[in-house]
C-alpha cells in the first residue's frame, strides 16, 4: 500500500503502481509492441516508397511501375495485419488488467465492509468500480505501447532519413519530432490534468444523484419533486460541463500546433530539398522519398496526444480507485495476519469448531461512530461502558428508547466496528481473536432494513447457505412465517423478489431476512426489529417460530415493542448507551423504573 495519499499521487507513482498490479498479464504486450513497430515501419515504407515512385516518374525516362504497385500492396496488407495483431495483444493485456484490477478493489473494499461500504454513496462507489475502471483501460491497451513506439520509430526515422536522403533534413525531422513528442504534449497539463479529477469526481455525483432519483422514484413523483431533482441535476453537470470544455480546449490548441508544425517541418524539407544553393540537387525521387518519410515520421509521435488528453482521465480515475483501496480496514481479521504478528490465543481458543450456545459479554464497552465521509465525526459516545452477559441458550432481550445503543450492540457484535474501549467476548474469547469468517458463521444478524438481492426467493435464502436442501428452506420460511409467501407464488421458491425486494412488502422483507439468517443455523442469533412490520396475528406466529428455531442456541432479541419480550429470559434495558436495568419481564413489569416507564408509553 502507497504511503502516499492517492488523492495526491504523481503520473509516475500512478504508473507503477498500475504496471505492478498488472504485471503477470503484461507479456503480450512486447508482442504488441512487435507489431505496432512492424506496421509503423510499414506505414514508413509505403510513403517513402509512393514518394519515390512519383519523383522517380517525372524524373526519368520511362520504368516498370508494376513492381512499385505491387510493393505497396504488399506493404498495405502487412500493415494491415499487424495493426491487428498490435490491437488484439494491447486490448487482451488492458481486458485482463481491468479485470485483475476489479479483483484488487474487491478485494480491498471488502475488508472495510460492511460499516465502510455502507458510509460511502452507493452510487459514486459503483462508478469508480465500473466507469472508473473502464477508463483506466487507456492506460493499457493506448499508452504503454505506443509510448514505447513514440520513442523508437522517431529515433530510427531520423537515422534512415539522414542515410538515404541528407543529414541536414535529418536535423529539421528531429526538431519538429522533437517538439510534436515532448513539447507539445506538455502544454496546459495541468490543467488538463486538474480538469480530468474534476470530470471523474462530477461524474460520480451525478452517478449518485441519478442512482437516488431512479430508486426513490416513486417518492419523487409523489411529492412533485421531479422539477426539483432535474434542476439540481443540471447544477451537478456544470462541473463536468467545465471539465470537458477546459479537456476539449487545450486537447484543440495542442492539435493544431501540431498540425503547424508538420506543416513547417514539410514546408522546410521542401525548401531545403529543392534549394538551388544546395548545389546538384538530390532528383525528384529521392526529394518524393524525403517528403513522404517526413509526412509518416510524425504518426508515432501524433500518437502521444492521441492518448495525452485521455491519459489524463486515466490517472484521474485511478487516483479515486486507490482513494477507496488505500483506505485502511475498520476491523482487521487475525484469520489473514501473518503467524508472527497474529495476536496469541487465549486458552481454549476453537480455530474451527463450532461453537455451541457461547456466553456473549460487553464489558465496560465505549463506541463512538466514525464519520465515514470524512468528516468530524459524531462526539457523544452510541454506548458509554455498557456491560452486560447474554447467557448462551439464553434469549436476552435489549429494550430501550430510539437511539439508546440497541442496533449500535448488533453491528459490534458482527464486527462491523470495534469498540473504542472495553471488550466484546464470545465464548469468552475477545471478538478481536476471531478469524472474520469463523465469527460471522457464528453470528447470524437479521437486520431490521435488510438487503434483498435481485434474485429469487431461495437464491436469497442460499446466500446464507448454498448447499441448503429444499427441506431445509421450507423448515427456515415455516420458523420465519414466510411459508404462506412462497405458496401464493405461482413459481414458488423460484418467484424473484424485484431489486431490493421491491415485489414483497416490508414484512414480508423482514420475514425473508429472518429465514436466511435461519437457514445458516449460527450458534449465536441476533434479531434487530425482525417484526417492526408484520401485524399482531404474523408476529404471534413469527416469534413461535423463531423460538423453536433458535432453541439451544444464543439469542439477542433487539426489540422496541416489549409485548414482544414477555418470553425472553432475560431483558437489559439501555438508555444513551449504558444499561440502566435489567432482570426478567415481571420483575421488571412491577417494579418502578425505566421499563416501567416504557410500559406506560406503549399503553
Amino acid at each position: 500500500m502507497s504511503a502516499t495519499p492517492a488523492a495526491v499521487l504523481s503520473p509516475a507513482a500512478l504508473r507503477r503502481r498500475l504496471v505492478s498490479l498488472a504485471r503477470p498479464v503484461l507479456p503480450p504486450l512486447a508482442l504488441s509492441l512487435l507489431c505496432r513497430l512492424g506496421q509503423l515501419g510499414a506505414g514508413l515504407a509505403l510513403f517513402g516508397v509512393a514518394g519515390w515512385a512519383v519523383g522517380r516518374a517525372v524524373d526519368g525516362p520511362a520504368w516498370a511501375v508494376a513492381p512499385v504497385v505491387w510493393t505497396l500492396v504488399g506493404l498495405s496488407l502487412l500493415k494491415g495485419a499487424l495493426r491487428y495483431g498490435e490491437q488484439f495483444c494491447g486490448h487482451l493485456v488492458a481486458f485482463k488488467a481491468l479485470a485483475r484490477l476489479r479483483v484488487y478493489f474487491y478485494d480491498r473494499l471488502e475488508p472495510q465492509a460492511p460499516a465502510a461500504v455502507a458510509g460511502r454513496p452507493s452510487g459514486d462507489l459503483l462508478a469508480r468500480v465500473t466507469k472508473d475502471v473502464d477508463r483506466v483501460e487507456v492506460f493499457f491497451a493506448h499508452t504503454l505501447v505506443p509510448a514505447a513506439a513514440a520513442v523508437l520509430v522517431p529515433v530510427a526515422t531520423t537515422v534512415a532519413f539522414g542515410a538515404l536522403v541528407g543529414w541536414p533534413g535529418a536535423l529539421i525531422l528531429a526538431l519538429a519530432l522533437a517538439v510534436v513528442g515532448l513539447v507539445t504534449p506538455r502544454l496546459g497539463a495541468r490543467a488538463s490534468a486538474g480538469a480530468a479529477t474534476a470530470l471523474r469526481a462530477g461524474r460520480g455525483a451525478l452517478a449518485q444523484h441519478v442512482t437516488d432519483s431512479v430508486q426513490g422514484v416513486r417518492e419523487v413523483l409523489g411529492f412533485g419533486a421531479a422539477g426539483r431533482r432535474l434542476a439540481e441535476l443540471a447544477e451537478l453537470e456544470q462541473p463536468v460541463a467545465a471539465g470537458l470544455a477546459t479537456l476539449g480546449r487545450w486537447a484543440a490548441r495542442r492539435r493544431g500546433l501540431n498540425t503547424l508544425v508538420v506543416t513547417l517541418a514539410l514546408v522546410a524539407e521542401a525548401a531545403w530539398l529543392t534549394a538551388p544553393a544546395a548545389g546538384p540537387g538530390p532528383g525528384l525521387a529521392t526529394t518524393g522519398l524525403g517528403l513522404g518519410l517526413t509526412v509518416a515520421a510524425f504518426g508515432p509521435v501524433l500518437a502521444v496526444e492521441d492518448f495525452a488528453a485521455d491519459l489524463q482521465q486515466a490517472y484521474a480515475s485511478a487516483r479515486r480507485l486507490f482513494e477507496v483501496t488505500d483506505a485502511a480496514p475498520l476491523v482487521t481479521d487475525p484469520g489473514t495476519a501473518d503467524a508472527g504478528a497474529a495476536p496469541e490465543r487465549p486458552e481454549g481458543w476453537r480455530a474451527t469448531a463450532a461453537l455451541v450456545a457461547p456466553d456473549v459479554e460487553f464489558d465496560h464497552v465505549t463506541f463512538t461512530y466514525p464519520d465515514l465521509a470524512g468528516g468530524p465525526g459524531r462526539t457523544r459516545p452510541a454506548l458509554a461502558g455498557l456491560t452486560f452477559t447474554a447467557r448462551g441458550g439464553a434469549v436476552t432481550a435489549l429494550v430501550g428508547a430510539s437511539w439508546s445503543g440497541k442496533s449500535t450492540v448488533a453491528a459490534l457484535l458482527a464486527r462491523a466496528f470495534d469498540p473504542d474501549a472495553g471488550a466484546i467476548r464470545l465464548g469468552g474469547v475477545d471478538l478481536r481473536d476471531y478469524a472474520l469468517d469463523q465469527l460471522r458463521a457464528e453470528v447470524g444478524l437479521a437486520p431490521q432494513r435488510p438487503y434483498l438481492f435481485n434474485d429469487t426467493l431461495a437464491g436469497n435464502l442460499r446466500l446464507a447457505a448454498p448447499s441448503a436442501s429444499a427441506a431445509e428452506l421450507a423448515a427456515a420460511a415455516r420458523q420465519a412465517g414466510l411459508d404462506d409467501v412462497v405458496a401464493a407464488e405461482p413459481e414458488g421458491w423460484a418467484a424473484p423478489v424485484g431489486e431490493q425486494g421491491e415485489r414483497l412488502s416490508g414484512g414480508q422483507r423482514q420475514r425473508l431476512a429472518l429465514a436466511r439468517t435461519l437457514v445458516a443455523r449460527p450458534s449465536v442469533v441476533v434479531l434487530d426489529e425482525v417484526t417492526s412490520q408484520v401485524d399482531a396475528a404474523t408476529e404471534q406466529r413469527v416469534l413461535a417460530g423463531m423460538r423453536e428455531a433458535t432453541a439451544g442456541k444464543t439469542v439477542l432479541f433487539i426489540a422496541h415493542r416489549l409485548a414482544t419480550v414477555r418470553d425472553a429470559d432475560w431483558i437489559v434495558v439501555l438508555d444513551n448507551g449504558s444499561v440502566v436495568q435489567q432482570g426478567v419481564y415481571a420483575d421488571l413489569a412491577t417494579a418502578a423504573g425505566p421499563f416501567r416507564d416504557l410500559l406506560d408509553r406503549e399503553a
